[in-house]
């Protein structure tokens, strides 16, 4: 098949869990598939056209200009009269801009955008249009006729009702509500134009199933690479424990503040010479005012970090999707910690693949009891890695999702599709 991408970024390198998701999926589809990738040439990107090129026919650049026109008539125009003169950013970017949300990009709608899409798809005999990320949903007209599928990596609705954990100032109170309003409808208008959608968890799946009745929906979890994430001969720190992530997403910096505040000195009131690492960027500063605490900044293989730790832990209170760092803990086989948010998604027995703990007491216990039992730890890593084998191999989930994609095309009238 021949298959148009329209994403924000290039599918490589695969430096964090979004372009890991891309280069998986996308390297093993390039195998079987033709695939044209729209996306901006972001500054410092271009030497990674050639990696894409390893599995893309061609990449196209996609207009960098985000500037969205403001209206000139009409009644957006007599509000736009009535808002600029309060000065007021958040009242104004609510009624012409979009809402900021945890961890999304906006691919804006702009008329050039959107032309150089509808020429791609008049001058190729497209099989589908493949629209990654839910902020670029906009991008694609309806009135291109070919098989639309829109893949999200975040249902933006539910992360931002989620958002409410962080507490809120006045202007946040004030607008929390309308700009959860907004972001919902425009998941419910812009996703009912494609012929799929697909999650990367069942919750949610269904979340969008119940936004748009009618889209059919599918789920293709996050994966994980069984050969490169594999178990470990390396010697292991039966003290240390470790959390891997990009700290400047707030549910990371989140999640690490609240291990450190009020799990961390529960377990060292048991076990003092406890050593909680925080691997990854953008380290919240504050991490160095405990005891026991290290980060280490980026790193360019998160591997040896996990292979010689007791037990990864995740401390997520917010977010959405499923954790790429427990996949790879689970192909390591290591023993994971997790709150049910964190471990949302992965299909995990608690007690037998995983431990889950909600609350601090239940959170440190479950870690003194990884660390101080090397029976439980080796069950947990055992089981967890079958599951990594058997559930979420990106070979089985790049065939699925292939499946799917012949299925769409197989369904679509003949005679709507573009010529």
């Amino acid at each position: 098949m021949k298959l148009l991408v329209i994403a924000s970024q290039l599918p490589y390198p695969f430096d964090n869990g979004a372009l890991a998701r891309l280069y998986n999926l996308y390297s093993r589809l390039g195998q079987k598939h033709q695939i044209t990738w729209v996306c901006p040439i972001w500054d410092g990107t271009e030497g990674n056209i050639a990696g894409a090129e390893q599995f893309v026919e061609r990449v196209i650049p996609l207009p960098r200009s985000e500037e969205r026109p403001l209206p000139t008539r009409g009644w957006r125009y007599l509000l736009l009269r009535l808002v600029a003169p309060f000065h007021w950013e958040r009242l104004f970017v609510y009624c012409f801009g979009y809402v900021s949300s945890p961890g999304m990009y906006w691919m804006i709608q702009t008329e050039e955008r959107v032309n150089l899409i509808k020429r791609l798809a008049g001058e190729t005999n497209f099989d589908a249009i493949l629209c990654e990320f839910e902020g670029n949903a906009e991008l694609v007209s309806p009135d291109i006729r070919v098989p639309k599928v829109i893949l999200t990596h975040n249902v933006q609705s539910m992360l931002y009702k989620r958002r409410k954990v962080y507490g809120m100032s006045w202007e946040d109170r004030l607008f929390y509500w309308p700009e959860y309003w907004k972001v919902k409808a425009y998941e419910r208008r812009n996703y009912s134009k494609y012929n799929l959608a697909v999650a990367v968890s069942e919750e949610d799946r269904k979340t969008i199933q119940a936004h748009v009745p009618g889209l059919r929906v599918e789920n293709i979890p996050n994966g994980v690479d069984i050969h490169f994430y594999r178990p470990s001969d390396a010697a292991l720190e039966p003290r240390t424990i470790v959390y891997v992530g990009n700290y400047s997403y707030p549910p990371n910096e989140d999640a690490a503040l609240y291990f450190c505040e009020e799990i961390l000195p529960l377990i060292r009131a048991k076990i003092p010479d406890i050593k909680a690492v925080f691997v990854g960027k953008n380290p919240p500063a504050k991490l160095s005012d405990y005891a026991g605490v290290e980060t280490t900044g980026f790193v360019d293989d998160i591997r040896p970090y996990m292979a010689k730790a007791a037990a990864v832990f995740v401390s997520l209170r917010v977010g959405g999707g499923t954790r790429l760092k427990i996949l790879d803990a689970l192909a390591m086989g290591k023993a994971i910690v997790s709150t049910s948010l964190g471990a949302e998604g992965i299909d995990l027995r608690n007690g037998e693949d995983i431990l889950i703990g909600d609350t601090p007491e239940e959170f440190a216990g479950h870690l003194e009891a990884v660390i101080q039992s090397p029976d439980l730890r080796r069950k947990l890593e055992v089981n967890g890695r079958k599951v990594a084998e058997q559930k979420y191999d990106w070979d089985i989930l790049a065939a699925n999702l292939d499946r799917y994609l012949h299925e769409i095309v197989a369904a679509y009238p003949k005679q709507g599709k573009q010529t």
